[in-house]
């Protein structure tokens, strides 16, 4: 896990798949893992994860994987623009816990899945960390943010999986690549390995 002090004092972390995959595991409800899901799976922002309703997830064309549609989103300048909407990806396992999620719940098509504030939201996620830095023993979880999980999500993309910045960019709510290249860190070893193996120089 790599950390940097902003300076306003607070930090940015940036977490490996298998770090990020400590916090969903630490929720400490149903509910609370679902938030998280959202934010570290499908990069939402913590005010967007209120607005998911049953009614945005949708079949995609090949009949087996699924989009989320995602509303009240902003540009990349920061302004809220009430109606934007975008669709981002929605992992199979995903789609499978919020099912469960519904049903178990009895939630409406047309009810939020996450019915509380977003200060609450961010909470769930704060005190996640704090339970993961427990389970793992390392003291850089308890600085992971919300906004960590959609930077851990972007990176995981962009970096380990070599995905397409244009697409990551549609899949995010980002308008230009000025506002996604902060998510383009340097690369990973195993990434290195993994990209140059194949190389005969």
């Amino acid at each position: 896990m790599r950390t940097e002090r902003n300076k306003d004092g607070s930090w940015n972390v940036w977490m490996s798949r298998e770090e990020y995959r400590a916090l969903p595991r630490a929720a400490e409800s149903f509910e609370r893992e679902v938030a998280i899901r959202l934010m570290g799976d499908c990069g939402l922002r913590a005010h967007e994860v209120l607005d998911v309703e049953p009614r945005h997830i949708s079949r995609m064309s090949d009949g087996r994987h699924y989009e989320l549609e995602v509303v009240g989103g902003k540009d990349t300048t920061g302004e809220y623009q009430e109606g934007k909407h975008r669709e981002t990806w929605l992992p199979i396992e995903v789609e499978s816990l919020i099912n469960r999620y519904i049903q178990s719940e009895g939630i409406a098509r047309d009810a939020p899945l996450v019915d509380v504030s977003k200060r609450t939201v961010q909470n769930w996620v704060e005190w996640a960390a704090e339970a993961a830095a427990d389970e793992m023993g390392d003291p850089d979880y308890e600085r992971v943010s919300s906004h960590d999980l959609r930077r851990a999500w972007a990176n995981y993309l962009l970096v380990e999986e070599s995905i397409s910045p244009r697409i990551v960019m549609a899949l995010g709510g980002w308008s230009s690549y000025e506002a996604i290249e902060p998510y383009l860190v340097a690369p990973t070893e195993s990434n290195i390995i993994g990209s140059m193996r194949e190389v005969s120089l």
